[in-house]
């Protein structure tokens, strides 16, 4: 995603919780950075400078206080002075916040918003002392490792935990970069519990559980793994269901044969362990929420292995992991461990980055499998995102080569990916995002080029994509130049607008109709049409 940016002055305000301060360096804590930036346009958004953080930090996320929920991305800068890429931040699970993201080891930090907000912080947890490895556990729940090896005592709980009942597992991705070490995802476990709570305000972390990209599985929330704890991963079903996170980014990236392994192993362990069946449909009923799809007291029938996205306001787990629910839920059925085990590559393009209104784009690829050889007859989604949100616009299949060709007709500025869903033995595959941008087509109808002083002129015509306004511009031949000597915006009704002007002297004039740029399309025009006034 790169997000429209303009540079905006911030005053950084560097401070550490009451936790970091009484800290040694050898036991983690927190610290938060609250900048402070200058008014800029929503819709031009906010690019920070380079910000540099007095202490290393392993994991961040930010919230505010006021202000709709912005695209985010941050970059941080590694221990060594790399910068790494750019990477989305998804909106959390409370209000006003977003999930927690595992950067390994930075020192520094940058971020853009789609739109500015108010109260901007920025959470950061140092884990640095507490990266520790697994060991086995007793049977006959799978190896786990458990909250005292992960460090959990440096993220007590703030009270005594509630419990519920299983009858679902909802599977969740933690949003983190995916180029960590195994020593490394310990320290991850707890720097993801330390946000929740400290950040978030959480009693503990969120989920019951989770896994590594190395397939390793860790105990979440305290009460006990085989009971039903009450934890803070599904609003409005925390009750009834458990949660496992994959820590990974699973927007472009599938999950691992690891990952999906000891996902299978939890999940049939858990739902087993409550007495329920480990495949087919389950009725939950919810308690409601801001985060959730669904009202209090709305009954809603899903999977036993459900996405967080099947309940919650969330794109959780990811596009390609959300993608491997089916396969999973064959794992956990069976018992089996038939996972795709040969990467694609999926790539895309677009004849035009940049169209009028009511232009076909034509939009061609390449899908590619083990070896870089060609995928023939495979179905390829083609995915625009034009309010926030991906749909599928289309199914096409891939030609012999490998190759497929689509068309688009674009009604706004948008998004577009090409998905690649995957198969028992083939991992899915995304294309890298493009962004075709559209100009709005403004057309006259009969409009004028002579006229004598003191004569009305009528300017009518349409506007596609329909706006509610656009603006007439006047300019006269002045001096040798041409001045401006009148503007005005005009309503648009149903994409038609009509108007007038009256030129006072004879002379030399050109006026044009504009269409501003906003959310929807750049800036659109008719262009400069001359005027004689004799």
């Amino acid at each position: 995603m790169k997000l429209p940016a303009s540079a905006a002055a911030i005053l950084c305000v560097l401070f550490a919780l009451p936790a970091a301060s009484a800290a040694a360096p050898s036991e983690p804590f927190d610290f938060e950075l609250a900048p402070r930036a200058s008014a800029s346009a929503a819709t031009k958004g906010v690019l920070s400078p380079r910000l540099a953080t007095e202490h290393r930090f392993n994991l961040l996320g930010m919230r505010w206080r006021r202000g709709a929920t912005p695209e985010i991305e941050v970059r941080v800068r590694r221990a060594a002075g790399r910068w790494s890429r750019w990477q989305e931040l998804e909106a959390g699970h409370a209000a006003r916040s977003t999930d927690p993201l595992w950067v390994g080891a930075a020192n520094g930090v940058q971020y853009r918003l789609s739109r500015a907000v108010s109260g901007l912080r920025l959470h950061f947890v140092n884990v640095a002392a507490f990266r520790r490895r697994a060991r086995a556990a007793q049977d006959p729940q799978p190896d786990v490792v458990s909250r005292a090896e992960w460090g959990a005592s440096a993220c007590p709980p703030r009270r005594s935990p509630g419990y519920g009942s299983v009858k679902a597992v909802h599977v969740h991705h933690t949003v983190s970069l995916n180029d960590y070490s195994p020593d490394e995802a310990p320290a991850m476990v707890l720097a993801i519990c330390r946000y929740h709570r400290n950040s978030n305000g959480w009693d503990d972390i969120g989920y019951n559980a989770l896994v590594d990209k190395y397939g390793v599985l860790y105990e979440g929330r305290a009460g006990g793994l085989d009971q039903a704890v009450i934890g803070a991963q599904a609003q409005g079903f925390n009750s009834e269901t458990a949660g496992i996170a994959s820590i990974a980014d699973h927007t472009s990236v599938g999950a691992t044969p690891e990952t999906l392994g000891a996902l299978a192993r939890y999940i049939r362990w858990k739902l087993q362990v409550h007495g329920q069946p480990l495949s087919g449909p389950v009725e939950l009923r919810s308690s409601g929420g801001s985060a959730t799809k669904y009202p209090a007291g709305a009954r809603v029938t899903l999977d036993r292995v459900s996405g967080h996205r099947d309940t919650g306001r969330t794109a959780c787990p990811g596009e390609l992991l959300y993608g491997q629910l089916d396969e999973l839920r064959a794992m956990v059925a069976s018992g089996a461990a038939g996972v795709p085990t040969f990467a694609t590559r999926l790539s895309a393009a677009l004849a035009d980055y940049r169209v009028d209104f009511g232009e076909v784009v034509p939009v061609t690829g390449l899908l590619s499998g083990p070896g870089g050889g060609p995928l023939p007859g495979e179905r390829v989604e083609v995915q625009v995102n034009g309010d926030g949100r991906w749909v599928t616009s289309r199914r096409i299949l891939s030609a012999s080569d490998g190759t497929f060709a689509t068309e688009l007709k674009p009604r706004k500025r948008m998004y577009v990916r090409l998905r690649f869903p995957g198969r028992t033995d083939l991992r899915g595959a995304f294309s890298s995002r493009l962004l075709l941008r559209l100009r709005p087509v403004i057309a006259l109808r009969r409009p004028r080029s002579r006229a004598a002083p003191g004569q009305r002129v009528v300017v009518a015509g349409t506007v596609g994509p329909r706006k509610r306004v656009v603006h007439l511009v006047l300019q006269q031949h002045i001096r040798g130049r041409y001045r401006k000597v009148g503007a005005s915006a005009v309503r648009a009704r149903r994409g038609r607008f009509r108007t007038s002007f009256v030129p006072a002297f004879r002379d030399n004039y050109r006026y044009s109709v504009v269409a501003k740029s906003d959310d929807d399309t750049d800036r659109g025009s008719t262009g400069w049409l001359p005027l004689r006034v004799r």
